[in-house]
């Protein structure tokens, strides 16, 4: 181990590899705060910004391929490009951190301005075209949910300025203080401000007890389609809509409110939203089940003269339209609602910064084909009997302010709609499970899961488990939904964490800017 440690590189490797274990299905959490803490300590090593890059990016590239190397099952350039590209950027706050340490400030204010400078990263990281939250750092404890209850206050990047500032901590226990008595006093009050957010969250979780308002019967159907094969395997598309049909009326009682399909649930594509199939066969369905009926479409929505669109696609005759990775819900009474998701999987589902390289002409390339998916920009509810939940889709669920928007708007329950069979049986679904679990503490909200091959089940809101299915396996299930309607500081307030800690790295900048000025007019 000595030796490791003593090279650059080997040390580099060592904090890859244990970032990649700390994240599910590892779960070996607690080895994130003693990488940061070989991280720090690679910062400490370096002679400028642009080699702590290099002398890092081998260990972020290491947790990037272990954490998300499924995303070459779906398309292997595009999941290459991914990693690569997001652990360049990765390096970026570890630079930061180095020059963070080599002024000459207290272990707490360096420590402090460590997490905010990752902090920083990773909230800037949730919003631009290439956003990749999978790999944010607080989602390691998403099993560990006796430790993190306070993210009901802080969402899940306090846990990650949490684990930037312990090993900083660490890293520097006993440096600003040579005398014993004043190193112990030191150590004792780092212990503290780390103990802190954990006997907060021990006390929560073991102590607080919550009784929901009322109970909504739901039923989430898993079809367990193939994504890979022609209309799922089907030699008829209306087989597999009658499939899923039976699969849900099996559990449908007059007491469901909802049911949930997962995405891309129905394997022909939606136009608008007229009687023709499948929509007239799905306003026949909620009809008969006299319940509201939630599903995953490609759908086409066509607009009308007055209506603005983003970037719309043109017919022949010049009217606009869209195609939508969508969320379909179809009332009783004949009434259609559209969700059209928001957060689209960079190069798989919407290509980067459209906007601008769409007005780049360069011949043979056709920018409408490449585009993707149109993006959605409204949070929608569905409603039955005053109870609301929206449907998010795949990839937004793992954008914990857009999540935290739809019960700032009124959602009793978080339901996600997802496909993760592009993946095949690899860590990314049950990544994708487990994540859902800091949802449910941040927004104190009850988060359903239909998924197409699994995992679908339900998370109470401390994060406990309620259920859960196999992966690869057709089965639905029919589960009494708890409701609440009490808002977390973080629902109201969302990622507060991130503005401060932009703040105190903007005021950093700013700091060096000065003193660099300063020294060049000596």
């Amino acid at each position: 181990m000595k030796r490791i440690l003593d090279s650059i590189i080997g040390t580099s490797i060592l904090a890859g590899v244990m970032l990649g274990l700390s994240f599910p299905p590892f779960n070996l959490f607690l080895l994130s705060i003693l990488a940061f803490y070989l991280l720090i300590r690679l910062a400490d090593q370096g002679h400028s910004f642009r080699q702590v890059m290099y002398i890092t990016f081998p260990a972020v590239l290491i947790w990037n391929i272990i954490t998300s190397y499924w995303l070459t099952f779906a398309t292997i350039g595009g999941g290459v490009a991914a990693i690569l590209a997001n652990s360049v950027i990765m390096t970026i706050p570890l630079g930061m951190i180095y020059l963070i340490r080599k002024q000459k400030f207290n272990k707490y204010l360096i420590a402090l301005l460590s997490a905010s400078a990752w902090i920083t990263y990773e909230f800037l990281h949730y919003r631009w075209d290439l956003a990749w939250p999978w790999l944010t750092l607080g989602n390691s404890y998403a099993n560990a949910i006796i430790l993190i209850q306070y993210v009901s206050i802080t969402g899940v990047m306090g846990v990650s300025f949490w684990i930037v500032l312990t090993a900083s901590l660490w890293h520097d226990w006993d440096r600003t203080e040579s005398s014993f008595a004043g190193g112990i006093r030191i150590n004792i009050v780092s212990v503290f401000i780390i103990l802190v957010p954990i006997f907060y969250s021990a006390s929560k979780y073991l102590l607080e007890e919550q009784s929901p308002e009322s109970h909504i019967e739901v039923v989430i159907a898993q079809p367990n389609y193939d994504s890979y094969l022609p209309n799922a395997g089907y030699s008829d598309i209306s087989l597999a809509l009658e499939e899923i049909i039976e699969l849900s009326d099996s559990l449908v009682t007059p007491n469901t409110q909802m049911v949930f399909w997962p995405e891309n649930a129905l394997i022909p594509d939606v136009h608008g939203k007229t009687f023709q199939y499948p929509s007239n066969r799905l306003r026949e369905v909620a009809a008969n089940w006299n319940t509201t009926l939630i599903t995953g479409a490609t759908w086409y929505r066509y607009y009308n003269e007055d209506e603005s669109a983003e970037y719309p696609r043109f017919r022949s005759d010049g009217s606009r339209y869209n195609i939508f990775n969508a969320a379909l819900s179809f009332s009783p009474d004949g009434t259609v609602q559209s969700y059209e998701k928001a957060n689209l999987v960079p190069i798989v589902e919407r290509f980067p910064f459209y906007g601008f390289f769409s007005k780049i002409p360069i011949p043979g390339v056709d920018w409408f084909r490449m585009m993707g998916y149109g993006r959605g920009n409204q949070i929608v509810n569905f409603e039955s009997d005053d109870v609301k939940s929206p449907a998010l889709i795949c990839y937004d669920s793992v954008f914990p302010d857009w999540v935290r928007k739809s019960v700032l708007d009124g959602a009793d329950f978080v339901a996600v709609i997802t496909n993760d069979g592009w993946w095949g049986s690899t860590s990314g679904h049950i990544q994708h499970y487990d994540f859902a679990r800091l949802r449910a503490i941040e927004t104190n909200r009850s988060v359903i899961r239909s998924a197409n091959n699994g995992i679908s089940g339900m998370i109470h809101a401390n994060g406990e488990i309620h259920s859960k299915t196999a992966y690869w396996e057709r089965t639905a299930l029919r589960i009494q939904v708890p409701v609440y309607s009490n808002m977390t500081i973080y629902v109201r307030f969302g990622d507060w964490i991130g503005y401060f800690s932009t703040i105190l790295v903007i005021l950093f900048i700013t700091y060096l800017v000065f003193i660099k000025l300063s020294g060049s007019k000596q």
